[in-house]
């Protein structure tokens, strides 16, 4: 979808997809419903598209680019919240 200049937001439970819709654009769905189609059919030509390992994450998360600093936070943020069960 980045291709066609639509982000649609990963939502991890359930698994899915998250679009908001704005006054900014309201106007452009039917490009929205095109830009699917375009991708659908790339995928069903192309089965190797098929494959993605991303995780959703939330918040800031999602955003940070070297996905290696994401598990050092996860681990320094367990660690301490396991902290405060002493």
């Amino acid at each position: 979808m980045k291709e066609h200049k639509w982000m649609l937001g990963k939502v991890q439970r359930p698994a899915g997809a998250h679009l908001t819709i704005t006054d900014a654009n309201k106007d452009d769905w039917k490009d929205f419903i095109d830009s699917i189609n375009k991708c659908v059919k790339a995928m069903k030509e192309n089965p190797e598209l098929n494959t993605n390992e991303d995780t959703a994450l939330y918040c800031m998360t999602g955003s940070i680019p070297d996905k290696s600093l994401l598990h050092k936070f996860v681990s320094v943020h367990e660690a301490a919240m396991l902290d405060t069960l002493e």
